[in-house]
């Protein structure tokens, strides 16, 4: 089995007025896709998906009212 050298996170940040910070960060793939979901189904004309947990936790911070957003970010693993 290949290892690899990187882990693979998307980042939520928000700005308080002093600069970005992060606030929650989740794991995903390479391709971006994030390995946790919720149990939430959400129902669409051609399909049922479950929603992903970064989607409803950045729901929840944008209630907030500051400015929030979603990075991507490569992290090399220490071996």
């Amino acid at each position: 089995m290949k290892t690899t050298k990187y882990k693979y996170l998307k980042v939520i940040q928000q700005h308080y007025g002093q600069g970005w910070e992060d606030v929650s960060e989740y794991e995903t793939n390479s391709t971006g896709t994030p390995k946790e979901y919720t149990d939430k189904v959400i129902v669409t004309t051609y399909s049922n998906h479950k929603q992903s947990l970064l989607v409803h936790d950045y729901k929840e911070y944008k209630l907030t009212g500051y400015p929030t957003r979603v990075i991507r970010r490569k992290e090399l693993i220490a071996a």
